[in-house]
Order: structure tokens, then C-alpha cells, then sequence
């Protein structure tokens, strides 16, 4: 509620009219408003009106004109205040009362749109655009869900438990969420970042529509978690995924027919990745015309992982494949369309994030290939090097050349992935010994 004062500074005049000020205080801070009415200090009784402050009798015949005019501006604004309240509940600002004093029209430069719901609808609008995949999709709205539990369970909502305006985004709630995921989720810096993807894309949004302020969102794109860039193979998380020959031909199948360019392209370099025993989705991306020899059906390249030279005899259909792409990328440094024709290899975190980003993009296609083809898992890149393995492997070749053919540093790690998935080949050896078991066997 608001009172009125004198605007006195220096020495008391008591022969000086002083101008009549109505003051709020809000959070420590004092906002006033002129009235553009001058009083004597003996003529002013700031107890009147139960505190608000009043012009006495003395002041003149224009003394009741005066103090109801002063009512009235106050009673008003105060009910503003209560009204503006109750519609954005823990909104008011030293701002806002500044504004109300001021006649200003009290607008939300983010209309009271809830952030939550406004991450959704970016989400939504980027799914039926086909920016984002499904599975994207999914855990963009997972991690909102999660959002509204932080809220709630940290009492950070402004005008429900759960929910927040946009406006009110601010560095210091997200960098208490990512504190939040950490230490009640448990959260790896990885999984946060992810949960993190959604909210920041929202946040550049929200700032290019001007509902929050450009400085704060500059400094909420700064909070995304560094992590210590790695290219480590995936195999050390093998879960036993790889295609049997029957699903390989489901998937071939359904590559004659896909009516999608770049779904096409992308299964192309799987199969690739397949046919050239295996080869990592990064050096297949990192993969030039110059570490291709038709003559001599092979492949020369220092692998990304080992930084050793490797050399890779080309199948046929891995060759076919290379000829397809040399028709349309003719005169490029780069066999496919993966990266920019400037990535710099030395750079290790450009490398790292043209590796994701690829890698992300190509899976997402795969797994709608997958699903589409009847696959009974999420098809990935890294699925056809387990493929590739796992084939060779129940096809006799021994455990040291598939080894050496896949690029691991020693067989070992081989055997430590793949041993547990040879069932055919463990049968197959053991039938060698049926006669030889036979003769030892009880008549």
C-alpha cells in the first residue's frame, strides 16, 4: 500500500512549500511518484488517514479537494497493484509500481505464456516439420516433465508450483536445475546436457520474439555442460545388437523401396560401413577419395580411434557403393555427405562435434528404416560393425583376422565384445569333434 511524504532535502524551511510524493516500497527499494502538489511542513500530517499522509484544515479551503484527490490516487493504484496480483501471482516488480505510478500501460513483454508449454510447442512445431526425430521428440517432453517436478519440489514456480513464465527464465534457475539434476537425479553431465537441449532452444526463441532479454539468454546459451571430448569406440557398450542375415535382407528390401533420398543415402553408408568389414561411422564420415584404390580393391586411412593406418580390402558391394557416391561427389574431398569440406582432422573438438552431430543425424534416419523394415531394435550406424563381426566371426574366420580387420589394438578386446555371441561358430567347432567323441562315448 501506498503513503505520502514531503520531498525534503537539506535544512527545514518551515516557510517553503515542498512537493507532495506517494512512495511504495517493494523489496527494500523505494519508488515515488510526484503529485505535482506543494505543502508547508506545518501545513502536512503524514498520520492522516490511517498513515497515508494528508493536507491539515490550515492548509486552506482547498484542504478536503486536496485530500481526496490524494485518496483516490492512492486507493487506485493500490487496487492495480492487488489486481495485477492476482493475475501473475509474485510478478510485481520495483518496475511494475514504477510503471503504475507512471500511467503506463502494464504489458508482459511474454504475455503470460507458460514456459513450459511454450518449449512443447517448439517441440511439436519442430517434430511436424521433421527438424527433430521421434526419439527426440520423446525426450524433449520427458525432460519438460522433469522440469515441472524441479519446480514443484524446489518451490521455484511463480504462479503455479509447477509452472513459470517465460520471462522469468533467468541464469539462476537453470544453473539450480542443472545443481538439482545432479544431485537428486543423479544425472551424468552428458544426460543433463540432453535435458538442456529443449530448454535452450526455447530460451534463443523466446529471446528473437523479444520475451526475454537478450543478455539473459546469451548467458543461459553459455550453461550447457563441457564435456571432456572423447572419440572412444562404442563397443565397449555392445548390448548384443547386430543384424542376422534374414533382417539384413529386410532391410535391403526396404531400401529398393524407400521413397526418402536421405534416408536412402544413409542406409548406403551403413551398409558401407558393412561391407568395408565394419568400418566406424567416424572414419566413414572422415572417409576421402584419396584413401580409395579401385585398381586394387582396398582402402588406406589412418583411423581416427588408433591413429594408425589401416588397410581395408573392398568387397564388391562396398565398391559398387563408391561409385554410386563418385557420380555425385565429384571434385569433393569427402566420399559422403557428412561434413563441411573445411573440417580441419587436427582439430580435436571440431572433430568431436562433427562426429555427434553426424552420428545423431544418421541414427535418427535409421531408426525409422529399422521400425519401418521390422527390425525388433533401434537400428544404428554402429549396428553394422557389430554385424560385420558377428558374420565373419560364424563364418570361420579366426578370432585374430576379424580382429585385425575391425582395427582393434589387439584380440583381446575382440574376444572380451564378441565371444559371448558366436553360437553358431561354438557349435560348429564342437561338431568337429562328434566323431572323435563318438568313439569315447558309452555304447
Amino acid at each position: 500500500m501506498g503513503r505520502y511524504r514531503l520531498h525534503i532535502r537539506g535544512e527545514i524551511d518551515t516557510a517553503k512549500k515542498y512537493l507532495i510524493e506517494l512512495e511504495y516500497t517493494w523489496n527494500r527499494q523505494i519508488v515515488r511518484k510526484g503529485m505535482n502538489l506543494f505543502v508547508r511542513l506545518g501545513d502536512w500530517n503524514e498520520k492522516a488517514h490511517n498513515g497515508r499522509g494528508g493536507v491539515r484544515s490550515t492548509y486552506g479551503p482547498e484542504a478536503n479537494r486536496v485530500n481526496n484527490i490524494l485518496l483516490a490516487r492512492v486507493d487506485r493504484i493500490d487496487s492495480m497493484l492487488a489486481e495485477y496480483n492476482q493475475k501473475h501471482p509474485n510478478q510485481i516488480t520495483a518496475q511494475v509500481i514504477a510503471d503504475f505510478l507512471a500511467d503506463k500501460p502494464i504489458i508482459r513483454e511474454d504475455k503470460g505464456k507458460d514456459f513450459v508449454e511454450f518449449v512443447l510447442e517448439r517441440l511439436e512445431s519442430d517434430y511436424s516439420r521433421n527438424r527433430i526425430g521421434r526419439s527426440r521428440y520423446q525426450n524433449g517432453k520427458s525432460s519438460m516433465n522433469i522440469f515441472q517436478i524441479f519446480l514443484r519440489a524446489t518451490k521455484k514456480g511463480t504462479y503455479k508450483p509447477d509452472s513459470i513464465y517465460v520471462g522469468d527464465i533467468s541464469v539462476e534457475l537453470v544453473d539450480e536445475y542443472i545443481k538439482w539434476r545432479r544431485a537428486i537425479k543423479q544425472n551424468s553431465d552428458a544426460t543433463i546436457n540432453h535435458a538442456l537441449t529443449p530448454i535452450l532452444k526455447a530460451c534463443a526463441y523466446a529471446s528473437e520474439l523479444k520475451m526475454i532479454d537478450y543478455a539473459v539468454n546469451a548467458r543461459i546459451q553459455d550453461m550447457r555442460i563441457t564435456l571432456k571430448m572423447s572419440l572412444a569406440d562404442e563397443e565397449s557398450e555392445f548390448d548384443g545388437k547386430y543384424l542376422t542375415k534374414e533382417q539384413m535382407t529386410m532391410l535391403l528390401e526396404y531400401y529398393k523401396t524407400c521413397a526418402e533420398p536421405r534416408r536412402k543415402e544413409f542406409l548406403e553408408m551403413s551398409f558401407f560401413a558393412f561391407h568395408a568389414c565394419g568400418l566406424r561411422v567416424v572414419d566413414v564420415m572422415t572417409l576421402q577419395w584419396s584413401h580409395i584404390n579401385f585398381e586394387k580393391k582396398e582402402l588406406r586411412k589412418i583411423m581416427i580411434k588408433t591413429n594408425k593406418r589401416h588397410v581395408i580390402p573392398l568387397t564388391e558391394p562396398a565398391l559398387h557403393i563408391l561409385r554410386q557416391w563418385q557420380e555425385k561427389r565429384e571434385g569433393c574431398r569427402y566420399v559422403f555427405d557428412l561434413v563441411k569440406e573445411s573440417l580441419d582432422l587436427d582439430d580435436a573438438e571440431a572433430l568431436y562435434k562433427a562426429r555427434n552431430n553426424a552420428t545423431k543425424c544418421i541414427n535418427q534416419s535409421l531408426i525409422v528404416a529399422g521400425e519401418q523394415a521390422g527390425l525388433p531394435f533401434n537400428l544404428s550406424m554402429h549396428v553394422a560393425r557389430h554385424t560385420f563381426a558377428v558374420f565373419a566371426l560364424n563364418k570361420g574366420l579366426s578370432m585374430s583376422v576379424v580382429s585385425c580387420l575391425l582395427g582393434h589394438g589387439s584380440t583381446d578386446v575382440t574376444e572380451k565384445v564378441y565371444a559371448r555371441f558366436l553360437p553358431e561358430t561354438l557349435s560348429a567347432e564342437v561338431a568337429r569333434l562328434s566323431d572323435e567323441f563318438a568313439a569315447l562315448g558309452i555304447a
